[in-house]
């Protein structure tokens, strides 16, 4: 375990921090949700029944690929390992930024991919690169990942699922479709472990982070959807639906409460217009 040291939250920000609560307890009483159709409503407007502005939603999925070594070294793939077992084969000098180590890439992990563009219906590229994402976590040993953002493995695609709106209503179901706009291959961080606390020389206590880096450069697959989700249920059921089918063709466990399957969840407020054309009319 590597353990890393953060200062204690100054009064400022614990005063900023309420003032936002307060803010956000303030709009909650003043909007309302419609949860079956993703349309806010201003209760202090004279019109309550017209909505104000709608939620647009959009996914990024990552998936860990079920295989037996990570994306750039042969080093075994194991969540039941202690934390940082290079004995057992769980770590790669190249994993953790070792100097003088080349990667190799797995052909497992380019076969999962493609086989996951396939069952979305993607187009796989004639080409495609990797790049480095640069960013700094006490988790990335790089301090950057490795990624295809700009020239991902495939492009396109749709996922089709099938919710229930009502839960008093379960034989009226729902179908939603969201297109797909890439899938690429990527690195696994490892794993920051929040909790606990030590004290310094002096006396001053300082809140601990726990890193293992038995996860770092595992095989993943980003799965980037087109903003078509409207409610929270719509976003629910293609999470869903799309990790029961990489669980179905064998391309990932999706535990989620291991972190194999992990979703970042994008939500804009979109202004509602009685007249599409108000959109553009200039403000005097």
């Amino acid at each position: 375990m590597i353990v890393a040291r953060s200062g204690r939250q100054n009064t400022f920000g614990c005063r900023l921090a309420a003032l936002r609560v307060l803010q956000v307890r303030q709009l909650s009483t003043s909007y309302r949700l419609d949860r079956s159709t993703g349309l806010v409503f201003d209760q202090s407007s004279k019109d309550k029944k017209k909505p104000r502005f709608q939620t647009i939603i959009g996914l990024e999925i990552h998936a860990q690929l079920d295989i037996s070594t990570k994306l750039f070294s042969n080093a075994a793939v194991s969540t039941r390992d202690r934390p940082n077992s290079a004995i057992s084969g769980a770590l790669h000098p190249y994993d953790v930024a070792v100097p003088g180590y080349l990667p190799v890439l797995s052909k497992e992990a380019v076969q999962a991919a493609v086989l996951a563009a396939g069952i979305l219906q993607c187009n796989i590229a004639t080409l495609s690169r990797f790049e480095r994402k640069h960013y700094s976590y006490a988790d990335l040993p790089f301090h950057y990942q490795i990624t295809q953002q700009r020239w991902p493995l495939a492009v396109g695609g749709e996922i089709e699922a099938t919710y229930v709106p009502n839960p008093k209503k379960k034989h009226e179901t729902h179908n939603v479709k969201c297109r797909i706009n890439r899938i690429q291959l990527e690195q696994d961080t490892g794993k920051t472990v929040q909790g606990g606390s030590v004290k310094s020389s002096n006396g001053t206590e300082y809140s601990t982070s726990r890193v293992d880096f038995n996860r770092a450069g595992q095989a993943l697959i980003e799965i980037v959807s087109e903003p078509d989700l409207r409610t929270p249920l719509e976003a629910s059921a293609v999470t869903e639906t799309l990790r029961q089918l990489l669980k179905h063709v064998g391309i990932c466990n999706g535990r989620m409460e291991e972190g194999s399957l992990r979703c970042d969840v994008n939500v804009n407020i979109e202004e509602v217009f009685d007249d599409p054309e108000d959109e553009t009319k200039p403000k005097r």
